[in-house]
């Protein structure tokens, strides 16, 4: 039995908290024994220890961001040597045989492994484009200390330079989704909560409401397909990132401005990860309009899984998830004009957008399951420990 450590640094639930669930719920218990360290309570905390890992809260793990300005900077200096050492005699005392950290922010696993000798998987899923100095930082770290590297797509790796630059422990596993949750079927009662009538066509947007993720754009392009379309329903499923509440109440004076507030329900946190699968069935197409490009993009396979089809940006991920006109249609970022189109596109024939979520039924099953994700990673854990 291999006892892995786990590092993360939020507790709330997204893209990336969702995939280690996934892994640690399904690897091999026999096995692997999961340890996950958070930095706070939070809605995580309960689906990890519901999917058996063992949940520690250590507050000192703060993510490294340059959001937050030079005084927290200072202090996250301050207090790394306290916060290594507290993984130090975590490492030891439980006999940890991997240290598994799951996102480039979190600066603490490397050192801590490197400490106690044992290896270290650092897993990036993020394309960092926020500070330039830290991006160089981390990239640094990752490149040196990672005894694995793995990145979610082409895109995150993209962040090391050319191909022929890239790290030479660095190995691409794309996520995964549980195509038996995630499946075709019915969403008529997720419909009507989301203030849809069954004739009514309804484009959603599935997200944290974090600035980058072009929900802006996306209110812009309901407001022209809505006069041209009035029966056309939006949602936007998903609410504000912890610093940023006042952000929703921004977005709603948006839609009232546009003249749409009474044809876009925003949902909020009202949708627990359990009911996305309900979720995604209620739409009938997923629009996924981030500004900045995707690391992954977790959600249009959700949406694809489900048989839906997808409007997507065409930068990051989604550019390697999407076949673009057989799964769904991709068009250029913060380009509310060319959203509209697309949506007008998909709901003005409703056999091709139908024939778009079967392809992408398909394509799901074929590369992006959930098995394939998590026996992939176990292959990683395997050849630095051992059968």
């Amino acid at each position: 039995m291999h006892r892995l450590l786990f590092l993360h640094t939020t507790s709330e639930i997204g893209g990336s908290d969702v995939s280690l669930v996934r892994l640690v719920e399904q690897l091999d218990r026999g096995r692997y024994e999961s340890c996950v360290a958070l930095p706070s309570d939070g809605p995580l905390v309960s689906r990890l220890t519901a999917a058996g890992a063992r949940v520690v809260v250590l507050p000192q793990l703060l993510k490294l961001t340059s959001r937050r300005g030079r005084l927290f900077l200072a202090r996250f200096a301050v207090n790394y040597p306290r916060a290594v050492w507290s993984l130090v005699r975590f490492i030891r005392r439980e006999r940890i045989a991997l240290v598994h950290t799951n996102t480039i922010h979190n600066l603490y696993g490397f050192a801590a492994a490197r400490i106690t000798g044992v290896p270290h998987v650092w897993h990036v899923r993020e394309i960092v484009w926020q500070s330039g100095v830290l991006k160089r930082l981390e990239l640094w770290l990752t490149r040196r200390w990672s005894t694995r590297l793995i990145v979610t797509s082409d895109a995150v790796a993209g962040m090391f330079g050319p191909r022929a630059d890239w790290p030479p422990q660095l190995v691409k596993i794309p996520n995964g989704v549980e195509t038996d949750r995630f499946s075709p079927g019915d969403g008529a009662v997720t419909r009507a909560q989301l203030g849809a009538a069954p004739d009514q066509p309804l484009l959603g947007l599935v997200c944290r409401l974090d600035m980058w993720k072009g929900v802006e754009v996306f209110l812009d392009a309901a407001a022209s397909l809505a006069a041209a379309r009035p029966h056309v329903r939006f949602a936007v499923v998903g609410g504000p990132i912890i610093g940023q509440e006042p952000y929703e109440g921004e977005l709603r004076r948006r839609a009232d401005r546009l003249g749409i507030a009474d044809r876009v329900r925003f949902a909020g946190w009202q949708f627990d990860p359990a009911a996305m699968p309900d979720v995604h069935r209620a739409l009938d197409v997923l629009v996924l309009a981030s500004s900045e490009p995707e690391p992954f993009g977790l959600v249009i396979l959700e949406a694809m899984a489900t048989a839906k089809p997808v409007i997507a940006t065409a930068h990051g991920g989604p550019l390697e998830i999407c076949v673009e006109g057989e799964t769904g249609l991709l068009v250029p970022p913060r380009d509310p004009a060319a959203m509209a189109r697309a949506m007008i596109a998909l709901i003005d024939d409703p056999a091709r957008a139908r024939a778009m979520g079967e392809a992408g039924r398909r394509r799901v099953l074929a590369r992006y399951t959930a098995e394939r994700y998590v026996a992939a990673i176990a292959d990683v854990y395997q050849s630095l420990l051992g059968a």
